[in-house]
């Protein structure tokens, strides 16, 4: 049997090359979770930095019991980093969330409550009513592109698989910590289509999104990284069967 879990809520962060933030994306995340809950972890998950992201984590978590560190010495992924927390989150209650911050903190505890009531996965969405989103045409344009593609491989009635803000319970969490694949940016994808073939529920957030880049740098290219993205959905779609069932 799986231990209970030991604490009401897990917050995961996944980062890589975030010096420049780290400390004020944990002291945000902290200050807010703080005001509804008592009982809480915050997991940074670093993913290979090659900056003084891992050094911050560190000191900061030697003087907060409320701070875990994960390093990796190698890039694992956005997804392979957040698998790897899942499988040690001690939440009733597991959160993702970009480090950036880009999904507005005051829909943290309502997406808590949401998985406490309903349990399963609730996904922030900035493509159903009550959202609002700031961003760059393009990548808006692209968004609501993908989501309607796998719409129509998948059929699972879902707007946004993409945004970095997503909540579960803690059985949800363990369980997909060892079935997902993707290491990539896939993995929130295939985390929802996962969910659904599992009966998990599925409930979808509007959120507030404000995009979020360092001198227009961002994690994810729309050249870059778009076609990767297309093929493992692809990829996804014609071994759906295999993937899903084990």
């Amino acid at each position: 049997m799986r231990a209970p879990p030991k604490k009401e809520i897990s917050i995961l962060l996944p980062a890589f090359n975030e010096a420049w933030r780290i400390e004020s994306s944990i002291k945000a995340v902290e200050n807010t979770v703080k005001t509804f809950c008592g009982s809480y972890e915050i997991i940074v998950t670093e993913d290979g930095s090659i900056d003084q992201t891992a050094s911050i984590v560190m000191r900061l978590s030697k003087a907060n019991p409320n701070l875990e560190f994960l390093h990796s010495l190698t890039r694992l992924g956005k997804g392979g980093a957040i698998k790897r927390a899942l499988c040690i989150a001690k939440g009733d209650v597991v959160v993702f969330m970009d480090v950036d911050l880009s999904t507005s903190l005051k829909f943290l505890q309502p997406m808590v409550q949401l998985v406490k009531n309903r349990h399963g996965l609730v996904i922030g969405s900035r493509h159903v009513q009550g959202s609002k989103v700031q961003r760059p045409t393009l990548r808006a344009f692209c968004s609501v592109v993908y989501n309607i593609f796998v719409n129509v491989l998948f059929l699972d009635g879902i707007h946004d698989h993409q945004c970095g803000f997503k909540a579960m319970s803690h059985e949800v969490a363990k369980v997909m910590g060892e079935k997902i694949k993707s290491d990539s940016w896939f993995f929130d994808t295939e985390l929802i289509l996962r969910c659904r073939k599992l009966g998990y529920p599925l409930t979808e957030l509007g959120v507030e999104w404000t995009e979020k880049r360092k001198k227009n740098y961002s994690k994810i290219s729309l050249f870059r990284d778009s076609p990767k993205i297309g093929l493992d959905l692809l990829r996804f779609k014609l071994n759906e069967n295999r993937l899903l069932n084990n």
